[in-house]
């Protein structure tokens, strides 16, 4: 197609924070047009409508130098007038799958009659725009991975405005910011992924019903663009030194209680100071305060490092009280005193200062204890806006509260979640607010939607989370503020989010109410990557086919416009995470596409950063080197499933500077040596260093594989290249990195030159599985992977533990993987998971950080190798292994996808002989092996046996096909 079209905007500026923009142009289709495509893109976030029909949201996420755009066919236009209305949310700020370009809308409807192009509609200047006020800016983000939280008044900005009879004479006319190819879009790219699903899911049931009293005030302020102006990026490592203050004033004498939170990744200290009393305290807990009558100045050290600089305050007393910001004529409450000091500390291959200079004036204003004594200050400070502080945190109001009673739950407190008319009447309680708790019976990620009945100013908060703990104790992510407010209008209503979130349990909690209400239904729009449900698993055993569904769940949860590493806390497309995701997506759903789209879009990285960041795009930008690594074997990996010579042709330039890149980080004794993230695990390995030992082998084989690609596509001398770099690095890895006295590979080398006193697993694990441990000292480990020895740091991750069962069913000890999976994963059933947990132990107290995080779910590849044993023997399958294994059970049955189809496998000991039945595609050659040799089986109702290596020769009608 031919752009045409020209980016406007609403004069809002280029970073508008967290605005919400309506779009509208009416427009009469040409007499003779037979279709219409509409083209459309919007930075950050678009909902397009035709005569006032959602007909679809987007963009995908991409670098903003290769932006994407999505286009409809449009059937059902009117003769005559019809009307193309937009609302775009752009954030303002970046995030951690998006990065900050500017605010825009790009929209083109091309009219055709037999295919020839006979009109347009364009965006321009005639095109009519207005703030949607119903959105409330001043919130907070959903956590520092996210966008912002949604707060909406439906009663703020007219009903309808979609619709093509809505009269919009009084709205601004839009401004053109610049024509197609403008800067920071400098290409536009078509969407390469079909649209995600939109699958209504009712709730499970209605859990409890509550009268409950929060906190009575709260107030959660960003201070990133005071400490940090101008930074529109995420980026951690943010170091500050400085103070807020606020005076509290109060009418009488009173005691109360205050709370401090910080960003749950905060280095701080935890300190305040009220009318020159000292407190240290800790996040979230409630210290005990006193008020004088008057003013009472409250000081606040902010100083310390941080991912995202946000704090948040609760004050609970019997009357609320006011903040004012001592000094300013603004109406501002609270007062920034600094910084006194600020740093963005980077990781992405350079050496990053770890100390932290104290500036004399920062340690000077600890002393403060007055306004005199504060006035000395004044060149420090700085206003911070009330825009840039929420006081309507639901995260903070759902936390902090008081449960004043639990309520009798009969049936009709269920109807709400039922798919039908029927609806639950809630009436005004005593005291407090009203709270459900609702379960969905499953985790999701979606868009929330409820229809009501309510009068004006009632307000819906819905808090959601994902774990309960048997005694009833709620998992709060701190940090993770996953709701959404609503404010309701008079009458019936129905509202769906324009977020997505994941979550398997709903706090609602209705507040001001005054007058009964009525909720007809509350549900969850469930999206996510459009595919089949192709791979299947079932045996004998019950608790592995639960196994296999939580798992498989996991994975369809975390594919999204890319594979992302969980629904609720980052939905970010982890770099290293791709790698163990992707292999487990060929066995459950096969989305080749997917996985494409994913290596594509960390490709591009390595034109930002020296080696593919750890995860994008994202506004942070950070190097983990294992990471860097792992997307150079997921290529090789996607190659060796899909057969597609022609996207490895796309990326090998990315792949060769890749191991250019790492060439630059080879010090004198032939080791990789790189300041970097160095995380493996969530264990206690000793790898804050340069030269760390997994890093250093898990290289050696990607610079195999990276050779292996070259040689497919005929640069050989590359092969050549890639493979002396590789064997002379493993050469090094045994000579520095191994203890000949311990027998073993240490963590790493320290600063020093001292080598690491730390032995683990994990490093041992990924020496054996990358075949840089030979002979003898490939023996020993080999018995440290059977017998982790007590002293070695053990795993903590499901994670490695991917990797841990690929080196054991390589080493035959099939048992080994069955009885581990039983113990982890019958774990988390245990204790009610419906998707596979990030880690154990991350967090003191709780089951997991992130209860749906598709790097757990190793069964799903698991059981695709070891139990059903299919495995392509040729690049896309054309050849293929199929060695089912029953390990023990009676029977197990599945099917895999390929790329031509599917693999449908049935296995039944039977006693005398193994009941095998096989189905696949036509095209596709099958190798048969049975796990023992002289096996008797049944093939598809033919008896063979086995050979002495367990192969069955077989004519080439054996297995049936399929069309």
């Amino acid at each position: 197609m031919e752009w045409k079209a020209n980016w406007i905007w609403d004069g809002s500026g280029e970073h508008p924070r967290n605005q919400w923009t309506c779009f509208r142009k009416t427009f009469t289709v040409p007499a003779d047009f037979d279709s219409a495509t509409l083209s459309i893109s919007a930075d950050t976030k678009y909902s397009v409508y035709m005569n006032g029909v959602l007909i679809g949201s987007g963009p995908v996420r991409g670098w903003t130098s290769e932006w994407y755009f999505d286009q409809y066919e449009l059937s059902r236009l009117n003769q005559g007038q019809n009307v193309i209305a937009v609302l775009v949310n752009h954030y303002g700020i970046g995030t951690m799958h998006y990065i900050e370009g500017r605010s825009g809308l790009l929209s083109q409807i091309d009219f055709y009659n037999k295919g020839q192009l006979i009109n347009q509609l364009v965006t321009d200047d005639n095109w009519k725009t207005e703030n949607h006020d119903g959105f409330i800016k001043e919130t907070v983000k959903m956590s520092n991975c996210l966008s912002w939280s949604e707060i909406y008044d439906a009663g703020l900005f007219p009903n309808g405005w979609e619709q093509l009879d809505f009269d919009d004479t009084s709205w601004n006319n839009a401004e053109i910011i610049g024509s197609y190819g403008m800067s920071p879009w400098n290409t536009l790219i078509p969407r390469d992924i079909p649209e995600l699903t939109n699958e209504p899911t009712f709730p499970k049931s209605v859990l409890s019903l509550k009268e409950v009293m929060p906190i009575s005030q709260h107030f959660s302020i960003d201070l990133g663009p005071t400490f940090f102006p101008g930074e529109l990026a995420s980026n951690s490592g943010k170091v500050m030194q400085g103070y807020i203050v606020t005076e509290i004033y109060s009418s009488q004498e009173v005691e109360g209680v205050m709370t401090l939170t910080f960003d749950a990744h905060a280095e701080v200290k935890w300190e305040f100071k009220l009318n020159g009393i000292e407190y240290k305290t800790q996040n979230g807990k409630y210290e005990n305060i006193k008020l004088g009558n008057g003013a009472n100045l409250l000081i606040v050290d902010v100083g310390g490092s941080f991912h995202e600089p946000i704090i948040h305050i609760s004050f609970d007393f019997p009357e609320k009280v006011d903040l004012i910001a001592p000094f300013s004529e603004s109406q501002s409450r609270f007062l920034a005193i600094g910084p006194f000091y600020t740093d963005t500390r980077l990781q992405i291959g350079k050496p990053v200062s770890k100390s932290i200079p104290l500036e004399k004036a920062y340690l000077k204003m600890k002393d403060v204890c007055s306004l005199s004594e504060l006035e000395s200050f004044n060149m420090w400070a700085k206003a911070i806006p009330n825009e840039h502080v929420c006081t309507d945190n639901v995260s903070l109001l759902s936390m902090f509260k008081e449960d004043i009673r639990t309520h009798s739950l009969n049936f009709q407190h269920q109807n709400m979640v039922l798919p039908n008319q029927s609806f639950t009447k809630v009436e005004p309680m005593e005291q407090g607010d009203t709270e459900y708790l609702i379960d969905f019976g499953k985790e999701y990620l979606g868009h929330i939607e409820f229809e009501l009945e309510a009068a004006k100013g009632t307000i819906f908060d819905f808090f959601l989370f994902e774990s309960i703990h048997q005694d009833g104790r709620i998992e709060h992510t701190f940090s993770l503020n996953n709701s959404l407010r609503y404010i309701a209008k008079d009458g019936r209503q129905v509202y769906r989010s324009f977020i997505p979130r994941g979550f398997r349990y709903m706090l609602l909690t209705i507040r001001n109410i005054n007058t009964p209400c009525k909720i007809f239904r509350v549900k969850v729009d469930v999206t996510t990557f459009s595919t089949g449900n192709v791979g299947d698993f079932s045996s004998s055993d019950y608790q592995l086919n639960q196994i296999w569904e939580i798992s498989k769940h996991t994975i369809r949860m975390c594919a999204q416009d890319t594979i992302i590493d969980c629904p609720a806390y980052e939905q970010a497309l982890w770099t290293g995470d791709s790698y163990n995701i992707s292999l487990m997506n060929y066995y459950t759903f096969g989305n080749y596409d997917l996985i494409r789209r994913c290596l594509r879009l960390i490709s591009k990285s390595v034109y930002r950063s020296p080696l593919p960041e750890s995860h994008v795009p994202s506004g942070w930008q950070n190097v983990l080197t294992a990471w860097s690594i792992l997307w150079m074997m997921a290529c090789r990996e996607y190659y060796r499933f899909s057969g597609d010579l022609e996207f490895i042709k796309e990326v090998y330039p990315e792949l060769k500077l890749t191991v250019q890149r790492f060439q630059e980080f080879i010090n004198k004794d032939g080791l990789l040596e790189i300041s970097a993230w160095n995380m493996l695990d969530w264990a206690p390995m000793d790898t804050e260093h340069k030269i760390v030992t997994h890093q250093n082998v898990l290289l050696v084989d990607a610079l195999k594989h990276t050779a292996y690609l070259a040689s497919i596509i005929g640069k050989n001398e590359d092969e050549r290249t890639f493979l002396s770099i590789a064997d002379a690095l493993k050469q090094a890895i045994n000579e520095h990195l191994w203890d000949e006295d311990g027998k073993v590979y240490f963590d790493s080398i320290h600063e020093d030159g001292t080598p690491s006193k730390n032995r683990s697993i994990q490093t041992n694990l990924i020496a054996l599985i990358t075949d840089c441990a030979e002979g003898q000292r490939r023996n020993l480990i080999e018995e440290y992977i059977k017998r982790p020895p007590e002293d070695f740091v053990q795993i903590k991750s499901p994670f490695v533990l991917f990797f841990y069962y690929q080196a054991l069913m390589s080493l035959g000890k099939n048992d080994l993987v069955i009885d581990n999976i039983r113990d982890i994963y019958g774990y988390m059933l245990e204790h009610d998971a419906t998707t596979c947990w990030e880690g154990w132990e991350l967090i003191e107290g709780d089951f997991s950080r992130s209860h749906c995080h598709a790097w757990s779910a190793a069964p799903t590849y698991v059981f695709g190798v070891l139990f059903l044993g299919v495995q392509p023997l040729e690049p896309g399958f054309t050849r293929v292994a199929i060695a089912p294994n029953l390990n023990g059970l009676k029977w197990i049955k599945g099917s895999v996808p390929i790329p031509q189809g599917k693999i449908d496998i049935y296995c039944k000991d039977l006693g005398e002989y193994i009941d095998l039945q096989i189905t696949l595609p036509d095209q596709v050659e099958a190798q048969i092996k049975t796990p023992t040799k002289n096996t008797k089986v049944l093939v598809n109702g033919k008896h063979y046996s086995s050979d002495e290596k367990g192969f069955i020769l077989f004519q080439t009608n054996l297995v049936k096909s399929y069309y």
